[in-house]
């Protein structure tokens, strides 16, 4: 097992409008980067037709789709069916606001750790005039900036995560296969918060070393993977210099929510990993838990919408047995 001490911390440095996040994922580390686009473009751009036929998505599997206007399911759908082609640039086929790409391409962000190939970053040209976005650009991280190089690494991808779900497939109840999953993660990740492409899931699936944000976009892959319907939630942990030996105060922070025989769950695959390494033994303390008990943290933005998690049947101790509840964690001021 890979179990290492976890700093609950987040540094985000800003350069030249490129938000590079570095510890856990703020929410909204996917920034803008804009230049102004030029009146002979601009003036083939409104050419463009103005409807957009988008595709479809079960709001119940991606509930921050469900969040957005009209405008910007539009803009969330085309911008994934560019991304999943591969494509890191492309022209906006419908008139749409900077603030309105943002808040969309966030939310396609948060219900599709699928698209692990993407950097911290992504650029628009927009017409000066009435201030539209005309063309998009994303940055793929290095290991798949090149049509080859992102078959390459989505075959790797790929192939890992089928190995993780076929195992977790084994099992006959859903219980036990979140665990399995919840368990591999947290026996095969080591916490780095200098691991490389740590916001996306590649990071623990191929990688094996992340922050808190490729635990929780990992899970939400396999789960999904694996029939589960399992959201990323965005937040901060409050008071983590007592926390498990962080010493960020008000850090950023992201985990899970999962839906399971009618009831939505909190599950945080790094507490769980980091408690076991504090306690000398997997524990379980943040495995399938409400929000009552769970313990400093606080959502945030379009996270505070998702659906309140306030059932204990599917807690770790009601199915397979006592270990420490996170109500029995003693919090240490790290110093």
């Amino acid at each position: 097992m890979l179990r290492r001490s976890a700093k609950f911390t987040a540094l985000i440095t800003a350069l030249m409008l490129i938000i590079t996040a570095s510890g856990c994922d703020t929410g909204t580390a996917y920034s803008l980067e804009s230049t102004r686009f030029s009146s002979a473009v601009s003036e083939t751009a409104a050419t463009k037709p103005s409807v957009y036929i988008r595709s479809s998505f079960d709001i119940n599997k991606n509930p921050y789709y469900a969040m957005l206007s009209e405008t910007e399911m539009n803009a969330y759908s085309f911008v994934y069916e560019e991304l999943i082609k591969g494509n890191q640039k492309f022209e906006c086929p419908f008139t749409i606001s900077a603030d309105q790409l943002s808040k969309a391409t966030d939310a396609m962000l948060n219900d599709h750790p699928e698209l692990f190939w993407l950097d911290n970053s992504y650029g628009y040209t927009y017409d000066p005039a009435d201030g539209t976005v005309k063309e998009i650009t994303f940055n793929f991280f290095d290991f798949a900036d090149t049509p080859e190089k992102l078959r390459d690494a989505r075959s790797r991808f790929d192939s890992a995560a089928e190995k993780i779900i076929t195992e977790a497939s084994k099992y006959p109840t859903q219980a036990e296969r979140e665990l399995y999953i919840h368990d591999y993660i947290c026996d095969n990740t080591g916490y780095d918060e200098n691991a490389p492409y740590n916001q996306s899931a590649y990071s623990v699936i191929v990688l094996h070393s992340s922050v808190c944000a490729g635990y929780a976009r990992s899970f939400q892959y396999l789960m999904q993977k694996s029939g589960f319907t399992c959201y990323y939630v965005t937040g901060r942990t409050e008071k983590s210099s007592q926390v498990l030996g962080g010493n960020d105060e008000n850090g950023t922070h992201s985990w899970d929510i999962v839906f399971i025989a009618g009831e939505y769950y909190n599950v945080d695959c790094l507490w769980d990993d980091t408690a076991s390494d504090s306690y000398g033994s997997p524990i379980y303390p943040f495995f399938n838990i409400p929000d009552e008990e769970l313990v400093n943290h606080v959502r945030i933005n379009m996270a505070t919408r998702l659906p309140g998690c306030h059932s204990t049947d599917y807690r770790y101790s009601n199915l397979f047995g006592p270990t420490v509840e996170a109500s029995s964690i003693v919090f240490t001021d790290a110093g």
